[in-house]
Order: structure tokens, then sequence, then C-alpha cells
């Protein structure tokens, strides 16, 4: 199945091919390098930072319970900006890197463990009319905004898509902050713990704080140098022992979503002083407190609401993810075998994509697929699903479709209007798409073998001659 090009792919990949061939034991490996060098950016706290020479931070922490029966020390290394990080890294200065998103480019001199958290993206601006909000911010919110983002974040290709808008970029959060209070950005976009953190320790006035809400949050890995798999292999076995109970403690102990924007109390109790009236005094701290609290509430359910919703959905285009699928593919069939009903599959490529983004670069590719994204959800029904499954590569669950007749006709609908024209930029753009599709149960009764049968049909249909459909053999 081709999905060794999508991050979990690679990752899976690497720990099979280090634990089954034992290429080194990693007991003895351990025991050769007993002292590692954490990479410790600036001003990421309350992820990770330096005090006393002691790791600090969710990040610290997490790497701690993961590794707490290891026979390591860690040594905290600050290591400059998270762009002279990523250097470290890369030149070996350093052995790990906490908070890393997965990229292509990185993954050419840095290896990645699991997933083991993700951060939702959050935008902080201080003009309430800068943005057309409505109480939410979206990506299409920031067009024609000056942004500023720190240097080499995973969020800036996604943000340089949207037309009309300058994105800045800079070495540091206390560089972005200054840009903003000097109006030279509109809006300075960074995670939400990190925005948080700022805020608390260092209030900013008429201060403004939204999730981003289709601008699903980075998966955080931690990188280690290329050439120390048998660390990420030790690594993993410790994220897989991590309980949902841990992973909420260390949250809840680092960072809250509780913001405190406008007057503090100190603030206020000399306001009511100088008004001379004790009982102003007691009312206006009641109904301070009492309006926080309700901000405090509205803003961690918002939260809540958002972390679940881009723990699920992909960066790019927004659609489901592979969580989302096979949680939806899990209900589909345990519906399907309470009505003995059947239901469809499909797996689709789009044909000369590869093209397309070697020509054009990846900023079109990007747009290219979020176009094509859009066009699938408008032909499908609300109660199907379509997934980004990786790269150019999309899995349709059509939950009420029972019948081999009609999951084909909709593929072929599929097919049809995929390879009509696409306008990107000054672009005309076409790809057309070949899709496999197979049917529960007669092609597989459980997520694996129902993915599988309609990946080799959908081959078989580009073997065929591309922008085409296949049913799965039997």
């Amino acid at each position: 199945m081709r999905t060794i090009k999508h991050l979990a792919g690679c990752i899976a990949l690497c720990w099979m091919c280090t634990v089954s061939g034992a290429l080194l034991d990693t007991d003895e490996w351990l025991a050769e390098h007993d002292t590692i060098r954490v990479g410790v950016p600036n001003n990421l706290m309350p992820l990770i930072g330096i005090e006393n020479g002691d790791g600090v931070g969710f990040d610290a922490d997490m790497l701690r319970l993961i590794s707490q029966h290891l026979p390591v020390t860690f040594e905290w290394t600050s290591c400059g900006a998270w762009s002279q990080c990523l250097v470290a890294l890369q030149e070996r200065t350093i052995d790990i890197l906490p908070s890393m998103s997965y990229s292509e480019d990185r993954s050419r001199y840095a290896s990645f463990t699991q997933r083991y958290w993700s951060m939702p993206w959050a935008v902080l601006y201080l003009n309430k009319e800068a943005l057309d909000s409505r109480g939410s911010v979206s990506v299409g919110n920031l067009r024609g905004q000056r942004l500023g983002i720190i240097e080499d974040y995973s969020v800036v290709s996604l943000l340089r898509n949207q037309r009309g808008t300058e994105v800045i970029e800079y070495p540091e959060i206390d560089n972005a902050i200054h840009a903003l209070k000097e109006n030279q950005i509109n809006v300075y976009v960074d995670s939400l713990p990190i925005l948080v953190y700022e805020l608390q320790n260092r209030p900013i006035a008429n201060a403004q704080l939204e999730v981003l809400d289709d601008a699903p949050g980075q998966d955080l890995f931690f990188g280690v140098r290329s050439d120390w798999q048998p660390l990420v292999v030790t690594l993993n076995k410790g994220i897989d022992n991590i309980t949902q109970s841990q992973q909420n403690q260390l949250r809840n102990k680092w960072y809250g979503y509780e913001l405190q924007t406008g007057w503090s109390d100190e603030e206020l109790i000399q306001i009511a002083l100088k008004v001379g009236s004790g009982v102003i005094l007691v009312f206006l701290l009641i109904a301070f407190r009492n309006s926080r609290l309700r901000r405090e509430v509205k803003l961690r359910k918002d939260a809540e609401k958002r972390i679940r919703y881009v723990a699920t959905h992909d960066e790019l285009t927004g659609l489901p993810n592979r969580k989302l699928l096979s949680d939806r593919l899990d209900q589909a069939i345990l519906q399907a075998e309470r009505s003995n009903k059947a239901f469809a599959v499909m797996f689709l490529d789009l044909d000369g994509f590869k093209q397309i983004n070697d020509q054009f670069g990846h900023e079109v590719g990007d747009e290219l697929l979020i176009h094509a994204s859009q066009r699938m959800q408008s032909l499908l029904r609300r109660s199907d699903t379509v997934c980004r499954y990786g790269g150019d590569e999309f899995v349709v669950l059509l939950p009420t479709t029972p019948t081999t007749s009609a999951a084909l006709a909709v593929a072929r609908k599929l097919v049809v209007h995929i390879a009509r024209p696409y306008q990107i930029g000054t672009h005309m753009l076409e790809v057309s798409t070949s899709i496999g599709v197979s049917l529960f149960p007669q092609h597989g009764s459980d997520e694996n073998a129902l993915l599988r049968a309609a990946d080799k049909a959908m081959y078989a249909a580009k073997d065929a001659g591309k922008n085409d459909v296949r049913l799965a053999a039997p």
C-alpha cells in the first residue's frame, strides 16, 4: 500500500526495520550513550525552558516520563532561536529537539518518534476591527493581513497560500510581539499554549486571542539526530506507555486556557480607591472575578472543542484525517453488522499531480489539493466522508451505499468532475483521478482489509490507463 510517504508510514516503517532487523541492541547502545543533549529553544515556554540548569515545561516533563526507566542523563542545552535549534540538530551539536513537526526536509537530518501531542494554532491581535472574525477566526479571515510568525514554523506555507497575505518571519516571539505593538504586523500566529503563557506573564492591553479554527494544530514529535535510531525505538516504547491521564496531568500543570486581558486585580483596586468607596471596590472585584470566570469557562470550552477538531482534520485541506476516518469506518462496520447491509470505500489518487507539483511548485500544488478536495465534498452527501489519506491520496467512505452499482456510479461521477480544469492563480491546470472501490463485507470485514482491497483496485485502474474506476477483486 503506497502510504510510505505519509508520516505515520515513515515512522512505522522505520520502527519495524530497526526492531525486526535487530541492527543494534538498544540496551548496549544506551549504555554507550548515557548522556543525551536536549535542545532547548528560546522563549518556548510552557513547552520547554531551562531553570537553574534543569529542563522545565511540558516537553521536559514528557521526556522524563517516557524515559523514566532508562539509564540516561539529559543535558539541557540552550540552542537559541527555533531556526538555530534546527541547525544545531542538523549539525549534531544537540541530540534531541522537542516540539518538532514532520517535514520531508527535516527528515533528511532527523528521525522522528511517534506523535506525543498536538498543539492548536492561535492568533493574537490588538485591533478588534482588524479581523472580520465574528467570534472565531479562520485562515480566510487572515487574507489581506500582515502576519507575524516564528521562522521555520510548519504552518508558514499554509499562511503564505492565502492571497493578499503578507507573512513576516521573526527569530523569536519577543521580536514578533514588539512588531505587533508597533503596528508593523496586524496579527501574530503561534501555538495556543505559548500565546496563553505570554499573556499570563506579560499582559498586553486590548489583546485579543483566538484559536485558528481551520488550521489544524501541528502534531509534535521528538526529533532525534538521524544516526541515533536506537534512541527513537526506545522513546517510542515510552510514548506507547503514556496514559491519557498522565498526558492530561502534564497539560493541566503547564498550561490551562486561562486568559487575563484588560485590567489586573491591582489595577482595579487602584481605580476603586480613587473613587473612594469601599462598596464600589467590593462590587468591582466581584464583578471582575465573575466576568473573568465566565470568560475562562467559555475559553476553555471553545479551546477544547477546537482542539478536538484540529486533532481529527488535515492541516492543508480541512478534510477529516486518517484518525477520524478510522473512527467513522469502525462505526460504519458496527452499523453494517447490525443492519446486515453493505457499504462502500473508495481509494483515490490524483493522476498527474506530481508533475504539476514539480513544475509549478508546492504552493500551487497545495492550492490544487484544496480545490480538488472542495470539489469532492460538493459531489458527495453530508453522510459521506472524504479523508485526505496522505499526499495526493484520498479515501471516501459511503456508509449508506449498499450496492456495487451505486458505489461505481458515485466513483464515475468523481472521475468526470475531478478531471475538469482548475484555475489556480494564472494557471489553468488539469488532473485526473484513478479510483478503487471495495465493499463491506464482500472485499473485507475490517478497516485494513477494505482499504487494502480499494488501494489494490486503484492501482489496477492506473495500470489500465488512469482516469478510471476499478472494483476490488472478490
